[in-house]
């Protein structure tokens, strides 16, 4: 009887550590919110503890950047307009999947950013941690 319940629980907790890709946004909308796991960020100060910065970033530093992406082995772009982007980024040894979301404001020169784990509970700071790649990749292109 015991075993069994300790099998429900760890099943429970897989099925909600698992979760799909993120729908991409309309035009007009921010891009989702991060949910109550602890395996996402995104650029939203009302994200508290998931908060990052947005990334700064000129016109051709957007387009350059999205030329990276597409260059990347382990990325693949699902989604792509002028003004935003949606990637599933592979992990080379597990094979997990991510999802970047990123929509970009000229007018602000800035990018809102959203990266996400689809499976787990944590995601052991992979995603914060590719957010500031992501930031430090801008810094090496001339605006």
């Amino acid at each position: 009887m015991a075993v069994d319940r300790c099998m429900l629980f760890l099943t429970i907790v897989c099925l909600v550590g698992c979760t799909s890709a993120p729908e991409a946004p309309l035009k007009s909308d921010a891009l989702p919110d991060c949910g109550v796991l602890p395996n996402c960020v995104i650029s939203s100060p009302a994200a508290g503890g998931k908060s990052v910065a947005p990334l700064r970033a000129s016109a051709r530093q957007w387009q350059r950047l999205k030329q990276w992406i597409a260059a990347q082995p382990d990325w693949r772009i699902t989604s792509e307009s002028d003004d935003y982007l949606q990637a599933v980024v592979i992990s080379p040894l597990m094979r997990f999947r991510d999802d970047v979301q990123l929509r970009f404001d000229e007018g602000a020169e800035s990018i809102q950013v959203r990266s996400s784990s689809r499976l787990g509970i944590s995601d052991m700071g992979v995603n914060r941690k590719r957010v500031e790649m992501l930031r430090l990749r801008l810094a090496d292109t001339t605006p």
